[in-house]
Order: C-alpha cells, then sequence, then structure tokens
C-alpha cells in the first residue's frame, strides 16, 4: 500500500500497489506532478522517481505569483 496526501490533510488516497513512478500514481488520482512539490518518507524527490509498498508520499502545492 502507498499513501499519499497533500500536507493539509485536506485530502487522502491509499493505493494498494507494490510499486510504481509517483508520476503515474498521481495521474491515476487525477493530479498533475507539475503542481506539486512531492516528499516522499520525508525526502523531496521527483515525479520519475519511484514509490514502493509502505511509502508515505505528502504533496506541497507549488505557489507562483508576483
Amino acid at each position: 500500500m502507498i499513501t499519499i496526501r497533500l500536507v493539509d490533510g485536506s485530502k487522502k488516497w491509499s493505493i494498494p500497489r507494490d510499486r510504481g513512478r509517483i508520476r503515474e500514481l498521481l495521474n491515476n488520482i487525477g493530479l498533475l506532478s507539475e503542481e506539486y512539490i512531492i516528499i516522499r518518507n520525508s525526502k523531496v524527490v521527483t515525479p520519475e522517481d519511484e514509490a514502493v509498498d509502505g511509502d508515505e508520499i505528502i504533496l506541497y502545492p507549488v505557489v507562483s505569483g508576483g
């Protein structure tokens, strides 16, 4: 099981997979990886990194503006 949640706790997904690229996991739940800073087990990772069973992924929305 791979857990994905938004940093504010407003949404959480439990994905019953043993492994997968983070980009693909996010796409499967309707999220774009480009819109988030991705933390896997307390470390910043890229969307191309792989998540495995037991990982927790926390998503921080990217804020931009001027």
